[in-house]
């Protein structure tokens, strides 16, 4: 968020002194003496520029929309075109040109010739504002405690930490710049040339641990991504091809952060480290087509090379004097991975009613970085045995069949069947297969009614045995990992319309999926997710629009864990449930040269955790939110060219989350927090600004 700039008010300010009244009488003969004639190149679009007022700055509220502060904001947009009888043209945006996320962007060109954008946006991600932290030194790569001190066994030992505890904002801002350019040659060339870059800072939470002993601190950032895309393309009559480059360069500035350590551990560790994400590169080269010899037959399909690499120095594998210099088998990881991507759809029509589709794709990911033993430090306090470092790849194979029959002119049936194959190394299973099943069914058994229904079934099966790694501590032979267990997903998904008449009508959207992991003893063994949507809309005529609409959803998920590193002795139950409604009401010249609007939402959210053990039964507290918004407006036309527009801004939110509610600094012995406090708020804001258009 920007403060008030000077640019603003002078437009803002023209815009309330110039007459009302004689712009009126000028775009009203203007109108009349236009009403038939040829269409005019020249520029037209509007400008727009007010004030913003915003009661109390709350991260919830305020997130992405750009402020970063209460009070009063000078705010505008503009969105300008200009188009010439040769085709050339040009046009200027702005959005929210007065707050700190915002975007600008400039497009011009000669249509089928040439085209070119320039595009900017500002992007705010208020994240905390309640955190406090007793580092100084945010936003840099070093967080040191005052020179005076005194370490302790836990948070409550710890004398010096009111004092040195300070209010801090964990916020992250986003700069991406793009350019780019696209010409024709003939009727049959196309070049296509994009740049982006990508610059991000500010700060979020991370955790720094000494063995039993930890803290949360503000960790920063300061990266910057660049990405080109380049390709060209052919397009014939029956056919046509594009080769695609795709680079991405990641860069980022801090390489480590840095943390004194608060408290007494073994060992006297004095500060921490922690490497920060590495520069890294992405290179991709496609060739992607399509082709249609025939009215009754298609194809298209891509196939596309890649290459990941990070060669980025290690930093030192520990920080600790007392535990001596720790030697690394090598001076950077130089990680390569490559990849391989390909698929191909083909559609033909068998007779004028079926139409069959044949689709196969395969997916590699080949992990090619180098294989050494590092002597593993833990927590900069004591160093273990020697571990190898695992270079994970797989590789991804399969298909689909599927059939669409129209039985009828208002009745169509569809079928399919697809198999994929993954095999991975360095994981707890070699290989997995998966037959997945599905049958739709799309009518319209009357004029007024739209009915689909789809069903679908999918069985994972791992092929050989489950495996867990050699890893300390070992994990429990029979835990299952949920992304590789054996699973069967059945889901049902329906959906319609009903159109009581031209202004009224009436929706249905529903989902049930159901994942049973059948051969799971610890872990996820069963997740439900039900989702109904229900919305309606009427329109009598252009001057009034009205909608509404309510959603609930159910997701509940059983776990089952052991404490006994053998067979299941306790199982948990995670159930959240929201239901959220809204609605809205658009009037335009109800009242002559008046537009209102309000719109309003209401979110529920509820979710419980009951744990079934050996001790008696035991629910957690709820985490519970509850968000209502209402947005009110008014726009008041006083000729063609002038008009006043007001809005106003309601909402409220409130959230209990008890694993951070009455969370302060020093509540867990072993853990140093932030401080965090879930929102609670009742919030206005209020925007006045005028638009002139021609």
């Amino acid at each position: 968020m920007v403060a008030p700039r000077l640019h603003w008010i002078l437009p803002f300010g023209a815009a309330l002194i110039v007459s009302p009244a004689s712009v009126m009488a000028e775009s009203d003969n203007t109108a009349e003496e236009c009403e038939a004639c040829a269409f005019e190149w020249e520029p037209r679009g509007y400008v727009e520029a007010g004030i913003l007022w915003l009661e109390e700055d709350e991260p919830e509220f305020t997130d992405y929309r750009g402020f970063d502060r209460d009070g009063l904001f000078l705010n505008g947009a503009i969105d300008v075109i200009d188009r010439d009888e040769d085709g050339t043209y040009w046009s200027l945006q702005g959005r929210n040109l007065g707050l700190g996320s915002r975007s600008a962007a400039i497009h011009a060109g000669k249509q089928g010739t040439v085209n070119y954008f320039l595009d900017y946006q500002e992007l705010n991600h208020n994240l905390y504002d309640s955190t406090k932290t007793a580092f100084s030194g945010v936003g840099s790569e070093r967080l040191e405690l005052s020179a005076n001190w005194v370490r302790g066994d836990t948070t409550k030992d710890l004398p010096d930490l009111d004092l040195a505890l300070r209010e801090i904002d964990i916020e992250l801002e986003r700069r991406t710049l793009s350019t780019g350019l696209q010409f024709f040659q003939g009727e049959n060339w196309d070049y296509d040339f994009q740049y982006t870059v990508d610059e991000r800072d500010g700060t979020r939470l991370m955790g720094g641990s000494f063995l039993l002993r930890s803290a949360i601190l503000p960790e920063p950032v300061d990266d910057i991504t660049h990405r080109f895309d380049l390709s060209v393309g052919y397009l014939a009559k029956l056919w046509q091809l594009r080769l695609a480059y795709h680079g991405s360069f990641f860069d980022n500035d801090n390489k480590s952060l840095t943390w004194d350590n608060p408290f007494v551990v073994p060992g006297d560790a004095p500060r921490g480290r922690s490497a920060a994400a590495p520069d890294n590169r992405f290179n991709r080269l496609m060739l992607s087509g399509a082709f249609r010899p025939t009215r009754w037959f298609s194809g298209s399909g891509h196939i596309a090379v890649g290459r990941l690499e990070q060669d980025e120095s290690f930093i030192p594998a520990t920080i600790n004097p007392s535990l001596g210099p720790v030697g690394l088998p090598r001076q950077d990881l130089d990680a390569e991975v490559n990849t391989l991507n390909a698929r191909l759809r083909l559609t033909g029509n068998a007779t004028r009613r079926l139409t069959l589709k044949a689709e196969g794709f395969f997916d590699e990911r080949d992990n090619d970085t180098p294989v050494d033993s590092y002597r593993q430090v833990g927590t900069d306090l004591f160093l273990a045995e020697l571990r190898e470092n695992r270079p994970y790849s797989f590789d991804k194979s399969g298909g689909e069949l599927s059939a669409d029959y129209r039985l009828t002119n208002t009745t169509d049936i569809s079928a399919g069947y697809g198999r994929e194959r993954s095999e991975f190394t360095f994981q707890e299973v070699d290989a997995t297969d998966t037959d997945s099943y599905f049958g739709e069914l799309q009518t319209r058994p009357g004029e007024r009614i739209e009915l689909r229904v789809r069903l679908g079934w999918e069985d994972r099966d791992i092929d050989g045995g489950y495996d867990p790694l050699t890893i300390a501590p070992p994990e429990n032979p029979l835990l299952r990992k949920f992304n590789l267990a054996d699973r069967d997903r059945r889901e049902i998904k329906i959906s319609g319309n009903y159109y009581a008449s031209a202004q009224l009508s009436f929706g249905l959207n529903s989902v049930y999926a159901n994942d049973d992991y059948r051969n799971s003893s610890i872990g996820l063994t069963e997740a439900r997710d039900t989702m109904v949507t229900l919305d309606a809309s009427y329109s009598p005529d252009q001057s009034l629009n009205a909608y509404v609409y309510f959603t609930h959803q159910s997701i509940v998920s059983d776990i089952a864990g052991s404490e006994s590193f053998g067979r299941p002795d306790w199982f948990a139950e995670n159930d959240d449930t929201i239901n959220a409604f809204g609605g809205g009401v658009q009037a335009r010249e109800v009242v002559p040269h008046l537009e209102l609007g309000v719109d309003l939402s209401y979110t529920r959210s509820r979710g419980t955790i009951s744990i079934n053990s050996r001790t008696p039964d035991q629910e957690l507290p709820k985490l519970e939110a509850d968000r209502f918004s209402t947005r009110i407006y008014g726009e008041y036309s006083l000729s063609d060219r002038w008009s006043y527009r007001l809005d106003y801004w309601l909402e409220y939110y409130d959230q209990e989350d008890f694993f951070i509610d009455g969370l302060a600094p020093d509540t867990s012995d072993n853990v140093l927090t932030a401080n965090r406090e879930s929102p609670d708020y009742l919030i206005h804001a209020v925007g006045i600004s005028a638009r002139y258009r021609f």
